[in-house]
């Protein structure tokens, strides 16, 4: 099983990204301040079982600085995932994520909370009074494939909830920078490369 698609709107800098990934190793290359740690920090939120709760209830300097949030809106993360076809216990892992034969999805989407959403419907809440409070996280798989992750909006009530007991399957290391590559890869025990090599889950992504 791999990651196929990421798909990231309104999150810190990355007003809208649509990445196809069509290889095993993919390397993010850019400059300073371009966005590479905010799209891995992305992929964390939606698969990383360990990566802190508290870091998916978003602030405001996590919300793309073009979003008014006193109007509902939403920041969104998909992960498209394949390859587990014919595999039995990667198929049964994401069985209520499967969107069509070999491809499914989880995504991540930071809106308002429901009864913010129904007293908006009934006009008991106006748009434009919103703040931060108003909104919370949730943490969806799979729904009706004919929606795209692109074309989600935030009051579309789209999937099933995704249990952290299934993302604990998924180990996700994100590994710190390796600032002198020659002595920290020396010693084996403390090389953050090691993290990666300590426990044998069923699908391994690395940061």
């Amino acid at each position: 099983m791999r990651i196929s698609r990421i798909v990231v709107k309104n999150y810190r800098g990355l007003k809208s990204i649509d990445l196809s990934i069509y290889n095993d190793l993919s390397c993010i290359i850019g400059e300073n301040n371009t966005g590479k740690t905010a799209l891995l920090r992305a992929v964390q939120i939606c698969l990383d079982v360990s990566f802190p709760s508290m870091f998916r209830s978003l602030i405001r300097e996590d919300i793309h600085s073009s979003v008014d949030i006193s109007h509902p809106s939403q920041v969104l993360i998909g992960v498209e995932l394949n390859g587990f076809e014919g595999v039995v216990n990667q198929e049964a892992l994401v069985a209520t994520w499967k969107t069509e034969a070999d491809k499914a999805r989880v995504f991540y989407r930071f809106r308002p909370k429901l009864s913010v959403r129904e007293a908006l419907g009934i006009e008991d809440v106006v748009a434009g009074d919103l703040t931060l409070e108003d909104y919370q996280w949730e943490l969806k798989g799979g729904g009706n494939p004919r929606i795209d992750l692109t074309e989600i909006n935030w009051d579309d009530e789209i999937g099933e909830a995704v249990r952290f007991s299934d993302l604990q399957s998924y180990l996700v290391v994100s590994l710190p920078a390796l600032r002198d590559v020659e002595n920290e890869l020396r010693n084996f025990r403390t090389s953050p490369l090691s993290m990666s090599f300590r426990t044998q889950p069923i699908f391994r992504l690395q940061l």
